[in-house]
């Protein structure tokens, strides 16, 4: 499969269609609930595909140049009307070199993906990125033992990562967490370009680690700010002489590097990153959505 580079570059809506009921997305365009997963849309045709009752992949068929109607459905599917016309401008400017070829991988956002070939008919898919599992590294920070895994790569400099610590994570623990649907792994992913304390912090939260206490420690930078890691270290219980040495020979450098190079490998952005399961979350602070994709990842399993 050929890869182009990105179509859009704009920020996919935070409630997309994929991951909610088939009659949700049957609505969005216009259509009828109905029984089955195939549908017709005009002279096209349409297969929901599903994981526990939620629509997971979008698969369309329809004429080779009814470029506007197949950019309603990744539309649809997304959730972002300026798809349809952003769509079919590179259709019109790109068939002619997709006629005929295998199938392409385009981007579509940060976290759907959008499949195309051209042929007598157009095809094309779309649904969620995802990560085989296989492909994350052990995990070190874990909260809970649920079977799917939460996953935030993170900055303890990043304001966004301090308000989904704010705002999702007290819910994320009382909602899935203690109840054992889920587990969450914190995942170091230090935005050093930007954040002059990225790395210092991630190694402070290290040695935290060591002496038992990372989420203390977590929770500490979080609240106070990164900077002053003796002072989170106090807040936090540790032993400052110990902490004070591990911060000094810079212990854990090559845990936070091997961390950071994770991140890279599997194409990251910027934080905070959330996958649910292989599912990459479309917005991190969307609480219903965890659970949707909680959902899907235990019927993918």
């Amino acid at each position: 499969m050929r890869t182009l580079l990105v179509l859009w570059c704009f920020a996919i809506p935070a409630f997309a269609q994929i991951s909610l009921p088939p009659e949700a997305f049957l609505n969005t365009l216009g259509l009828p609930p109905a029984p089955g997963l195939t549908h017709t849309y005009g002279p096209a045709s349409l297969t929901l595909e599903t994981l526990d009752g939620l629509v997971y992949r979008v698969h369309y068929t329809g004429p080779p140049d009814d470029y506007t109607r197949a950019g309603e459905v990744i539309a649809a599917a997304v959730q972002a009307p300026s798809v349809i016309e952003a769509f079919a401008d590179w259709m019109r400017e790109n068939a002619p070199r997709l006629s005929g070829q295998g199938p392409v991988l385009v981007g579509l956002g940060d976290a759907h993906a959008l499949t195309l070939e051209l042929h007598d008919v157009l095809r094309l898919s779309v649904g969620p990125v995802m990560v085989p599992e296989t492909q994350f590294g052990p995990a070190r920070h874990v909260l809970g033992s649920g079977p799917v895994a939460i996953r935030e790569y993170s900055d303890f400099e990043c304001p966004f990562c301090a308000r989904l610590h704010r705002e999702v994570l007290p819910e994320l623990k009382a909602r899935y967490i203690t109840t054992g649907l889920a587990r969450f792994e914190y995942r170091h992913f230090p935005l050093y370009r930007i954040h002059r304390e990225a790395i210092p912090a991630a190694e402070a939260s290290e040695c935290a680690a060591e002496q038992g206490a990372f989420w203390a420690f977590h929770d500490t930078l979080f609240t106070l700010g990164v900077g002053d890691y003796l002072k989170a270290a106090q807040a936090a219980g540790l032993d400052l002489e110990a902490f004070k040495t591990c911060y000094a020979e810079r212990r854990y450098r090559a845990r936070v590097e091997a961390a950071l190079a994770e991140a890279e490998r599997l194409g990251l952005r910027g934080t905070p990153t959330v996958f649910v399961g292989p599912f990459k979350l479309p917005n991190p602070y969307d609480l219903e959505a965890y659970g949707r994709y909680i959902r899907m990842a235990q019927a993918l399993k």
